[in-house]
């Protein structure tokens, strides 16, 4: 669902909702599933699995 969100502003909209609304299982799942998204959006690919060498691109 996180595909959704175009912008980078958006998906911290989304991960701000998502804060008090999750349980603490479900929150580890949905922020390894936006720093996903982040990476996505910081390189403007897609990707099934995020190379290492992408993550010291996102802040």
């Amino acid at each position: 669902r996180l595909r959704r969100c175009q912008t980078i502003d958006t998906l911290e909209r989304v991960i701000e909702k998502n804060k008090y609304e999750l349980s603490d299982n479900e929150l580890a799942v949905f922020y390894s599933a936006a720093d996903h998204r982040l990476a996505e959006l910081t390189m403007n690919k897609l990707y099934d699995k995020i190379p290492s060498s992408v993550w010291k691109f996102i802040r």
